[in-house]
């Protein structure tokens, strides 16, 4: 049985990946900064195959032949999850056969990477839990100050399409950009949250390594309302 360590479980992109890896059978190491696993484990529901630790009670180890993920992506500012780089550090100065798996967003990617695992460079991602950070959050919440979003307008990918992508290619030490089916999907998507017209920052970025087609498991219709039911909920929770 595959074993991963998933870092910054507890956020948008690592939280999905810790999903994605359940679904196909795998014992997940989940960890993260947060002392007590929030309220959206409970969407994964009880799962033998699923440990969660925090950052500091984590041993410095991993399993051999295990897999390793760091979702740099999930970095939307510069203190949040910033222990990834000092995990990654730690881990790539050991001498052990595990696989490790770095993903970035084209913005903030890496280029200069090293041969130990494969790496993924991601357009925007959204759907339920995703930051506030992202226009469409920002909008479903009914925020008033909207400036200073991260989107990257070249596409959209509904975060569980991608995560499940990922684990499908983590085996391979590669890089792959992952693109959406539509050159549009960026708008086409915020069509449904909004019908005021956007024009974020481009971003002038080359595709690295192989790039891979993910294909929508659902209507960006059904996403933003998922997403927007998302957020009801964890209003009423608060």
């Amino acid at each position: 049985m595959n074993h991963a360590f998933v870092f910054a479980a507890q956020q948008f992109l690592g939280f999905e990946l810790c999903d994605a890896l359940l679904e196909k059978g795998w014992t997940v190491t989940a960890v993260d900064e947060d002392k007590e696993m929030k309220d959206k484990w409970m969407e994964i529901g009880r799962n033998a195959n699923l440990e969660y630790v925090t950052y500091t009670e984590w041993d410095k180890n991993v399993r051999s032949e295990g897999y390793v993920f760091l979702p740099y992506y999930d970095q939307v500012r510069e203190n949040k999850v910033n222990y990834l780089t000092e995990a990654d550090e730690l881990l790539s100065k050991k001498d052990q056969p595990f696989q490790m798996i770095r993903i970035y967003s084209n913005v903030k990617g890496k280029r200069d990477m090293s041969g130990d695992g494969a790496a993924f460079y991601l357009p925007t991602l959204y759907g339920v839990h995703q930051p506030e950070e992202f226009l469409f959050a920002k909008l479903l919440k009914g925020r008033q100050e909207i400036s200073g979003y991260i989107d990257d307008p070249s596409g959209a990918i509904y975060v569980k399409d991608a995560a499940r992508m990922i684990v499908q290619l983590s085996s391979k030490k590669e890089r792959f950009t992952l693109k959406p089916l539509s050159a549009q999907s960026w708008n086409e998507a915020l069509s449904y949250v909004t019908k005021e017209s956007f024009s974020p920052a481009s971003y002038d970025f080359e595709s690295q390594g192989k790039e891979i087609i993910v294909r929508p498991s659902k209507s960006h219709k059904s996403i933003i309302d998922q997403q927007d039911r998302g957020i009801r909920v964890d209003e009423n929770r608060e």
